[in-house]
């Protein structure tokens, strides 16, 4: 029996170095520093997991230099601030973004960062009106995070010593998993797998009309009526934090395609995204009061030459200069707004791209945004008539507001 017990210890530890080994050899998250140069991916580059929440905490509190800029926010973030772009040629950034994110989490994120990260001088904000339709709770692997509190200890040990290490691994020997996020947190659309980039099945016109439809706003609970308040409040601490600890803030609203607004429009939404940004910019212009350092608001989402450009037929990386899909924006966006807010030339002169939320939110400002919306709608009634089927297939709310199919803002 004893020999038994030697000989099963044995050969379970005996799998755990060779597992650990492998891990450390291949290092697939970029996590350990050991990836031997005889696997053939660059070193800057690692596979994400459940959410990338795990990672992107332990590689925010790893960071040892200052940083210029902080990025976060969504998916949308993830794919349009490229750190290593041109655009912040001179600055060292890190893109904190986080896949089906939303404001809740990205409060607790750049409170993070603040803790136990690296000084940070600016902190730049995306939010969208459609992440207050989202669950509170933090997505993928939230909950394992330094982002909620979990000890960086189970995190590495997560990533050396589980069967997802393993798989991983094994896989990217093989060729069967796709590196494309770098060790700045940034995610390179055009490296994922083919699978994933074949996202345009809805229409050449309208790509991933159907297969980005935003379900989470159209269900019988109203999240954003029930948490709104919460969201805004938690919003305007984390900011406020930020702002006494010298650290500057810029919230930005990066645009989407006009479709997108359109499908808003068409559910009788357009009211409640102009209250939307006019809360926004109070809680915004609260959270900036007093000594600190400065807090700015920028609205990209008016729907100008961006949001309305044509997608042709073909692949994400082809059908649009300035879209993924209808959802993402390209690099190029992320870098026009950067250069706004960085007060750096643009590329661009002919685009005059964004303005103060502030200005945005004024009344004429926001009709003139709606008459533009409407005449988009007017010019393009084939593809309305498509979203008014997507949204009569998808639409969960009781009473759901088809009837009429919108209703005009005040």
């Amino acid at each position: 029996m004893r020999r038994w017990l030697i000989a099963t210890t044995a050969c379970g530890l005996g799998f755990l170095v060779a597992l650990l080994v492998l891990v450390l050899a291949t290092d697939v998250f970029a996590l350990f520093g050991t990836r031997l140069t005889a696997i053939p991916v660059p070193q800057n580059l690692r596979l994400t997991t459940s959410g990338d929440r795990v990672i992107k905490a332990l590689e925010i509190a790893a960071i040892k230099q200052p940083l210029d800029i902080l990025f976060v926010g969504s998916s949308r973030v993830a794919f349009g601030f490229d750190p290593a772009s041109a655009s912040l040629a001179g600055l060292r950034a890190y893109n904190a973004g986080l896949n089906g994110s939303q404001s809740d989490e990205a409060a607790l994120v750049l409170g993070y960062a603040l803790d136990h990260g690296p000084s940070v001088a600016r902190i730049v904000w995306n939010v969208d009106f459609e992440e207050f339709f989202r669950e509170s709770e933090g997505g993928g692997d939230f909950a394992q995070s330094g982002f909620s509190g979990a000890r960086p200890a189970g995190a590495f040990v997560r990533h050396a010593l589980t069967y997802e290490a393993l798989r991983k691994s094994l896989a990217a020997i093989f060729g069967g998993q796709a590196f494309y996020i770098d060790v700045n947190g940034f995610y390179h659309y055009e490296r994922q797998s083919p699978g994933t980039l074949d996202n345009g099945r809805d229409s050449a016109a309208l790509p991933t009309l159907r297969d980005w439809f935003p379900r989470y706003m159209f269900q019988p609970e109203d999240r954003f009526a029930t948490t709104g308040a919460q969201r805004f409040a938690r919003m305007e601490a984390a900011i406020r934090r930020a702002h006494e600890r010298g650290v500057a803030v810029d919230v930005v609203l990066m645009p989407t395609h006009v479709a997108r607004r359109a499908l808003f429009d068409l559910a009788g939404l357009q009211p409640r995204l102009e209250q939307w940004k006019r809360r926004l910019a109070e809680i915004i212009a609260a959270a900036g009061e007093g000594e600190g350092a400065p807090v700015r608001a920028f609205d990209f989402s008016e729907l100008d030459e961006i949001a309305r450009a044509v997608f042709a037929p073909g692949g994400p990386m082809a059908r649009s200069p300035v879209f993924f899909e209808l959802l993402h924006p390209k690099p190029v966006v992320g870098d026009r707004i950067m250069q706004r807010l960085l007060e750096r030339s643009p590329a661009r002169a002919d685009w005059d791209f964004g303005a103060p939320l502030t200005t945005t939110t004024q009344p004429q400002r926001l009709a003139a945004d709606r008459a533009a919306l409407r005449l988009w709608e007017a010019e393009n009634p084939s593809l309305m008539q498509t979203i008014a089927e997507v949204l009569r297939d998808e639409d969960r709310r009781s009473p759901t507001p088809v009837a009429s199919l919108r209703a005009d803002a005040p």
